[in-house]
């Protein structure tokens, strides 16, 4: 992510904004001009904000300022349309996020802060895609409860070793049934050699869990004509938001254990496996004390 650093004696395109949320804030406001002249009189109130705010005070705006700006501000003082205008880095400080469509917002400053004093330090490979998780999950309107989202990030978190992208299981089904080479025709009747070892978020297996994925996402034969497609981490999320919420993997689904008052974060690993040789969820207790923590963080960072 990049910021625009502005200066006295600028001219930019972000001024009038930097100029509108300083009346605004500042108290008594300094009445600047809404022009893209960063002038003598700007300068001063970004060195009063500044203070006020414990920032470093050189009136240089950079992204710290920014951040506090864009944090105080708020979007209830500027409408959406005033919001869409803005850079995307810009409207991500201001929203926490770029725009909201589901059922729940998080702030991320407040999220990867605790993430990292609960699970240690990130790579910025790992925020980018745990951001984005976060983006898909706030995107997704089917999504209505904090514990699906807590469980389905535990299970991501779990099945994808901690790297947060969508990823090939390693060995890549050797030693599996699912690890054989199968022939398949894509759409236009071209045939193809393809294995069905796990990939994706939830590590997807089986060549009929491919197809029934693909059928219920109506991909028209394409996730089975070319598997790799579920390391797409748009459509990767598709197929673990509609399995985990349909029981498309092993006929259990998150409702069957989250619901109302009830929460039960062992048993809801037999959404993505059934039963090990003790008769117990595989790896639950792993998942659980995952689901655990983030659902405390995800809590502590829901936005408006």
């Amino acid at each position: 992510m990049s910021y625009d650093v502005l200066i006295k004696g600028q001219r930019s395109a972000l001024v009038p904004t930097l100029k509108s949320w300083l009346n605004e804030l500042l108290d008594p406001s300094p009445g600047l001009s809404p022009d893209e002249t960063f002038d003598q009189q700007t300068y001063e109130a970004v060195m009063k904000f500044q203070i006020a705010h414990a920032l470093p005070h050189d009136g240089s705006v950079t992204a710290d300022t920014w951040g506090a700006l864009g944090k105080e501000i708020g979007t209830q003082d500027f409408g959406l349309e005033a919001i869409a205008l803005l850079p995307p880095w810009l409207k991500k400080l201001v929203t926490g996020k770029p725009q909201v469509f589901g059922a729940m917002a998080f702030r991320p400053s407040t999220f990867f802060s605790m993430y990292m004093k609960e699970f240690g330090g990130m790579t910025q490979r790992q925020i980018d895609g745990l951001e984005q998780l976060l983006d898909f999950i706030e995107s997704d309107p089917d999504v209505t409860d904090i514990r699906w989202a807590t469980y389905m990030l535990a299970t991501v978190k779990w099945e994808c070793s901690d790297t947060w992208q969508p990823i090939e299981e390693q060995g890549k089904g050797a030693g599996h049934s699912y690890g054989a080479m199968l022939e398949v025709r894509d759409s236009s009747g071209r045939l193809w050699v393809r294995s069905y070892y796990g990939r994706g978020y939830v590590q997807l297996t089986h060549k009929y869990v491919y197809e029934k994925v693909d059928r219920e996402l109506g991909l028209l034969g394409d996730l089975v004509a070319f598997p790799d497609k579920a390391l797409d981490p748009k459509l990767a999320y598709s197929i673990m938001s509609h399995g985990m919420r349909k029981g498309l993997y092993t006929g259990k689904k998150l409702r069957d254990y989250i619901h109302g008052t009830h929460c039960d974060y062992k048993n809801a690993r037999r959404i993505i496996n059934g039963p090990d040789s003790t008769g117990e969820p595989d790896q639950w207790k792993v998942i659980k004390g995952f689901a655990e923590k983030l659902e405390a963080i995800l809590y502590a960072s829901l936005g408006p």
